[in-house]
């Protein structure tokens, strides 16, 4: 009998406390530590010290996920994959342990699924525990600075996941083929509708996938000779590396 466990996701930043205080209070039986790509090596010993200790602890499974942590679009696909892996599990996500864009990140994630994202306050104080303001800054130095993406958190239906990634894995494709596509696989849109006409059964590709992909800038629509052809837009394989669709069985 599958049992609902505990899992709590965590940005591996430059925190120890924030990151480990809640694992305990809210009893996580499975912890995803998101870190840096390895080939970014920002990770300070007191970083790799917490991962040990959640190593040794024998009641934690846990794992960690390798992303971007100042990228949104790395670090949004991330929290997605590792909260839709867990399907059945209560899920919380750490949105105080990152940078801000991994906070952006996954309060973005967390809108699209059932995961609920938790924000863990600091607290400065003294030896005695006093609570006393830092006396420096907290970043001394500044780096890169870079607009952020706007992204669309309205997930596309499963519908339009299926043709964006059909779309993806044929190079674009024809209003005709998008429609004889959908007829093979049983696309809801189709299957559930009564219409059975090829003027009507344009308009439900129009209605219920191009219109709305289009106006979201999913993907464009460009005539090729006397037919018009569907292309999967940039937006459009962001929402597929947001929202994982497999790959369509030609």
């Amino acid at each position: 009998m599958d049992v609902t466990k505990r899992v709590q996701i965590a940005p591996l930043g430059y925190e120890y406390e924030r990151v480990l205080e809640p694992i305990y209070q809210y009893r996580a039986d499975e912890v995803i530590l998101l870190r840096q790509l390895a080939d970014q090596d920002y990770e300070a010993a007191f970083q790799r010290d917490l991962v040990e200790t959640l190593r040794e602890n024998d009641r934690i499974d846990l794992e960690t996920y390798e992303c971007d942590l100042f990228d949104l679009d790395s670090a949004l696909e991330a929290f997605v994959t590792t909260i839709e892996s867990r399907p059945d599990d209560d899920v919380l996500v750490n949105v105080a342990t990152g940078s801000k864009i991994t906070a952006i990140a996954g309060m973005m994630a967390c809108q699209t699924t059932a995961a609920t994202p938790f924000y863990v306050t600091p607290r400065f104080q003294t030896e005695d525990g006093t609570p006393e303001p830092p006396q420096e800054p907290l970043v001394d130095a500044v780096g890169e600075i870079f607009d952020l993406p706007v992204f669309d958190v309205e997930k596309p239906s499963a519908d339009q996941l299926a043709i964006l990634a059909h779309l993806r894995d044929n190079g674009g494709a024809t209003k005709k083929e998008l429609i004889t596509y959908a007829r093979e696989h049983e696309l809801a849109f189709i299957a559930n509708s009564e219409s059975k006409s090829q003027e009507g059964l344009y308009r439900l590709l129009e209605t219920n996938v191009i219109g709305p992909l289009t106006e979201q800038d999913y993907v464009r629509v460009e005539k090729d000779g006397r037919t018009k052809r569907v292309s999967l837009d940039t937006r459009g394989q962001e929402a597929l590396r947001v929202f994982p669709q497999p790959s369509t069985q030609q």
